[in-house]
């Protein structure tokens, strides 16, 4: 078995197929193949692999220094303990958390022995819908669409047409994303601790690196224009043929447009597109539940339900 830096676009490819192999315990191969592309996942990543097949990954320094994170093919504790070890390597004074999602007993062994605690108390959470039209959500306005045309969605979005991006489009959309991901101007932004100044890393370099990734699909890029022709949101589908479901990751709506409808009106079309490719469901990696209530409620609207699936693990540091 052999551990080595997930920073080649071969390799962040393995970890995804990985992902989805092991899928639905973990995460989707659509969202990690975003934050790999990015650098978001965390600040070191490994991909553990036996023969050149991928086995497990392991993660330090994920939302915060003390956020670990793993995934490890359930026939291979030999992997787990290995890293398990890694990730808690040097780590002895810190207060360390991991995400485990139900059904991934192996990992939970292993972290068990190297002194975690799981925490009932702790649930994770995501959210998910079937794809395709379901229900009352649906404007009778609603129909089948082309890539280019797209179609209002009046019962979310009046005014508003969500269709795929276009090729020549790439600046604009670069700067609606930027507009939608601005620190200061997102709905839970910390005014005493959040630059004002600061804006959003995407780029077009960050959007090629993106587009490059695997599972990625221009016709699963979706914007919704604004009556004038700006872009007011946008968001991506990653669609997995595999395990038919895609996630949406990420979704923005620009200030200006935000509490109308637009995030509902994206995931309506994400939800159509992925039935058209065969896929039943819809997936979101959501943060904890109640966390953000406008996020919620918007996807609330839109046919998601919250699912638990995991339980947080940790471990407290040991006195100096």
């Amino acid at each position: 078995m052999r551990l080595a830096p997930v920073v080649t676009s071969s390799s962040i490819r393995q970890l995804q197929e990985l992902a989805s192999r092991l899928w639905p315990t973990g995460w989707h191969p659509g969202g990690l193949g975003w934050a790999l592309a990015r650098g978001q996942l965390a600040g070191e990543v490994v991909l553990a692999t036996d023969d050149g097949v991928a086995v497990g990954w392991a993660g330090r320094g994920g939302h915060g220094p003390d956020e670990l994170l793993a995934q490890v093919d359930p026939t291979r504790r030999d992997v787990a303990d290995v890293l398990v070890d890694w990730i808690t390597d040097g780590r002895r004074f810190s207060d360390l958390r991991i995400d485990v999602y139900d059904g991934d007993v192996t990992l939970g062994r292993s972290l068990v022995d190297a002194g975690f605690t799981p925490r009932p108390d702790l649930r994770v959470a995501s959210m998910f819908r079937p794809a395709g039209l379901i229900g009352t959500e649906l404007s009778p306005e609603t129909r089948p669409i082309g890539r280019v045309s797209g179609v209002s969605s009046p019962g979310f979005a009046p005014g508003y047409v969500v269709r795929a991006v276009d090729q020549d489009e790439t600046d604009a959309r670069v700067r609606v994303h930027r507009d939608a991901w601005r620190p200061a101007s997102m709905p839970w932004a910390d005014p005493e601790t959040v630059d004002p100044d600061a804006e959003s890393s995407f780029t077009l370099d960050a959007y090629d690196d993106v587009r490059a990734t695997w599972l990625y699909d221009q016709d699963l890029d979706l914007v919704a224009v604004a009556h004038d022709g700006s872009f007011a949101g946008c968001c991506i589908v990653w669609f997995d043929p595999r395990t038919g479901v895609g996630e949406i990751e990420p979704m923005g709506v620009a200030p200006d447009h935000r509490r109308r409808g637009v995030a509902g009106a994206l995931c309506l079309e994400a939800a159509k597109r992925v039935e058209a490719r065969g896929g039943h469901q819809l997936f979101i990696n959501t943060l904890t539940p109640g966390e953000y209530p406008v996020r919620d409620g918007a996807y609330l609207k839109a046919g998601f339900e919250f699912v638990e699936r995991g339980i947080t693990y940790v471990r407290e540091s040991e006195a100096v």
